[in-house]
């Protein structure tokens, strides 16, 4: 009885803990703000990004459809950032900040590999 019921608590646990770390995906500035949980907000680089006065990394996100948000990081500017084809920052909206605060950035360049136009 107490075997069952020790792996029924780690089955629950499991499953809480599986929810917990996945993260929906979305490319909607409206769906990021919307969002109670963590997302991957994927769009494209709506400014070159500066350092504010609290020394967090801050740029503007465009989603497909022309809108755009500020994104704030506490890492420094991802390498390559300038040359950024799309950007998924993962993190939450903050509406107190009035803006999407960023745990982690990924960035999308064009690959040197690729052909090149004209070639």
């Amino acid at each position: 009885m107490v075997g069952l019921g020790i792996i029924l608590i780690a089955v629950v646990y499991g499953i809480f803990g599986f929810q917990s770390g996945f993260r929906s995906y979305t490319q909607s500035v409206d769906e990021a703000m919307a969002a109670t949980r963590s997302v991957q907000l994927a769009g494209f680089l709506g400014s070159t990004g500066e350092y504010d006065a609290a020394g967090r990394f801050t740029f503007m996100l465009q989603d497909e459809r022309g809108k755009l948000i500020k994104v704030i990081s506490d890492d420094p500017r991802p390498a390559n950032f300038e040359q950024a084809i799309s950007i998924v920052a993962i993190g939450r909206y903050d509406p107190a900040e009035q803006a999407f605060m960023a745990d982690d950035l990924l960035v999308k360049c064009p690959s040197k590999y690729q052909e090149q136009m004209g070639r």
